[in-house]
């Protein structure tokens, strides 16, 4: 059993990568094998995604190992990981994995409303420049989860895929716990030896707007150290859902609703919705000028820029110092 996992973004995909790399040798005791070549000291398979394109002079060869690895232990449930594989073609996927037994496709899916603001925050905190609207108006496909699933549907058979909802009850689900359920593994037999670690986290609406001005100057420099240095500062600064009103999201959603509908009749298998019902409800408070929270946000934004500012010192003078030694 092959068990691919492709995404997508914004659903707890670091966290759960971070958990199957640290226990990865806890979970071959029980059947599972986290596929090691591919991922050279990282937590993903984000590099095997990058070959097909020969993204970040990626070599196809890495496919080797993969293949080699699989061949080595056939009776064991094989897993890799990466959000990369959603924009890559499944027909060259197949070829380059060139297994013949049974197959999972699995993808985790968030309502596109709550979807496209936690991703958009991503890009902002990863250095991006766009407003939201500008952004939002480029990358429609984004939420175009069924033409994606149909895709590998045609190469894999719509049997092998497999989608979870990233969402249940209105909260957001456990995607550790969900995924070891399609390995049969209960998530309690494999304590993580990494816990309480929160992996890319959204920043609230005030925080993004630093963020984004911040952009606007073209430094440098590690943005995403950047953002955790200022992300941890404060837990109230995470939030992922605070930039569109009921009406725009209604908007959103009416956007995807043939390709909601779709998703939900092809693959979709149980009784309750694959995505909860938008509710009417007002956007979270968001800080004005004269609050203290938006007062002790501004220092600590200022904070991590005059660390960051003090640290690209020192690594000039010392740069300066090595440069002038014998």
């Amino acid at each position: 059993m092959l068990v691919l996992h492709i995404g997508t973004h914004k659903t707890g995909t670091s966290a759960l990568q971070a958990f199957l790399a640290a226990n990865a040798e806890a979970l071959q005791q029980h059947g599972v094998r986290y596929i090691e070549a591919g991922r050279p000291k990282r937590l993903a398979h984000h590099m095997l995604a990058w070959s097909i394109r020969g993204r970040r002079n990626t070599n196809i060869s890495i496919w080797d190992g993969v293949r080699g690895e699989i061949a080595r232990t056939p009776d064991t449930t094989h897993v890799l990981s990466s959000e990369g594989f959603w924009f890559e073609d499944p027909v060259r996927v197949k070829e380059l994995l060139g297994y013949d037994g049974p197959v999972k496709i699995v993808a985790y899916l968030r309502r596109q409303d709550q979807f496209l603001q936690s991703l958009y925050k991503q890009t902002v905190a990863d250095g991006r420049k766009k407003d939201f609207d500008t952004w939002l108006a480029d990358v429609p496909h984004r939420g175009d989860y069924a033409t994606v699933m149909n895709a590998w549907a045609v190469v894999f058979g719509a049997d092998a895929i497999v989608a979870r909802p990233y969402q249940r009850n209105g909260e957001n689900i456990d995607t550790i716990a969900d995924f070891l359920s399609l390995l049969n593994i209960d998530k309690a037999i494999v304590p993580d030896v990494r816990p309480g670690t929160t992996y890319n986290p959204s920043p609230r609406r005030e925080l993004l707007h630093f963020l984004r001005a911040f952009n606007q100057l073209n430094l440098k420099i590690d943005y995403e150290k950047f953002f955790h240095s200022v992300m941890g500062r404060d837990k109230a600064y995470k939030r992922s859902i605070d930039l569109l009103t009921y009406e725009q999201r209604r908007a959103v959603l009416d956007r995807y609703e043939q390709c909601n509908r779709e998703i939900t009749e092809r693959y979709w298998k149980e009784e309750i919705p694959l995505f909860p019902d938008l509710q009417d409800k007002e956007l979270p408070t968001i800080w004005s000028q004269d609050d203290p929270e938006y007062f002790q946000l501004t220092v600590h934004f200022l904070e991590a820029v005059v660390k960051l500012i003090s640290g690209e010192v020192e690594i000039a003078q010392k740069r300066r110092q090595d440069a002038k030694a014998p």
